[in-house]
């Protein structure tokens, strides 16, 4: 295959500002109404997580973060000033990523609740060996795969 010597110098990307992105998005209402959809379903995920043992918070919150930002500046915005989900997100936001006291005391309460479920409440040796196999994956990501944030001074 001949490419023109100009062209194969070119860039095959192209980046694009902010602004820009917007503007795309403004123009796809299909793709903002599925963003604002998907971050609605996070949001829904990260309340659950407040009441249901072993569901996460924190995760479906930035995920709904990360959405409504695509979709939505109002939304966006709802969910920073929200007193209970707001602190969790601007937090990551500012330390981008969880600090290791952080992960420390993750890992401490999953693996509470782990074996709560393992050997309290399951009483079938292979789904109790599946809890705890999970529970150590869990951990595992989250030590090794879930970005170190840094610790700044309280303002």
């Amino acid at each position: 295959m001949n490419i023109p010597q100009e062209r194969a110098s070119q860039s095959v990307s192209k980046e694009i500002t902010v602004v820009e992105a917007k503007r795309e998005l403004e123009k796809n209402k299909i793709k903002r109404i599925l963003f604002a959809t998907g971050g609605s379903v996070a949001l829904i995920l990260a309340i659950l997580g407040f009441f249901v043992p072993g569901l996460p918070c924190t995760p479906f919150a930035l995920l709904s973060a990360a959405l409504f930002a695509k979709s939505s500046d109002r939304l966006y915005n709802w969910l920073l000033k929200n007193r209970i989900l707001g602190p969790r997100i601007r937090d990551y936001q500012r330390r981008r990523g969880v600090t290791k006291s952080g992960k420390v005391k993750v890992i401490v309460l999953m693996m509470i609740m782990v074996l709560i479920s393992s050997f309290l409440i399951v009483s079938l040796p292979l789904l109790r060996m599946v809890i705890l196999v999970s529970g150590l994956v869990g951990a595992i990501v989250v030590w090794f795969l879930v970005p170190e944030g840094r610790e700044y001074p309280e303002d």
